[in-house]
């Protein structure tokens, strides 16, 4: 299981690259159904897409991931909780990533993400394609 960071979508989408790795890589996370997409990763997603090519474009982009048949991770209250205590030993770590990283930890899972932030957490393990 991999929990995707807005920094591999950002590669996927804003890539004008036809069959590239980042597109390859997030068709097997579809097809083995392995893929994990927290709900702030859709948010911060929507909006860099937004602030790059328009709001239309956002709107697109948010309606294939939400069918692409990732597995779509909420913030719940117990998630939330690992967060904050993941940045209160973490100050520098952003809380975004907090939440990334307590989804990760919670279903045993990498953090797909080139951000070198997840390599201050011992026990979450990072991935990129």
């Amino acid at each position: 299981m991999e929990v995707i960071d807005s920094r591999f979508l950002l590669e996927y989408f804003l890539s004008e690259e036809v069959g590239s790795k980042a597109s390859k890589h997030l068709k097997q996370l579809i097809e083995k159904r392995t893929g994990i997409l927290p709900t702030i990763v859709v948010a911060e997603t929507v909006r860099y897409v937004c602030e790059k090519r328009g709001a239309e474009e956002a709107k697109l982009r948010y309606l294939s991931l939400i069918r692409s048949g990732l597995l779509i991770a909420d913030l719940t209250g117990e998630i939330a909780r690992e967060a904050g205590l993941l940045k209160c030993h973490h100050q520098n770590l952003p809380m975004g990533d907090c939440i990334l990283a307590a989804i990760a930890r919670s279903r045993k899972a990498k953090i797909l993400s080139d951000d070198v932030h997840f390599d201050e957490i011992k026990d979450i393990s990072r991935t990129w394609f």
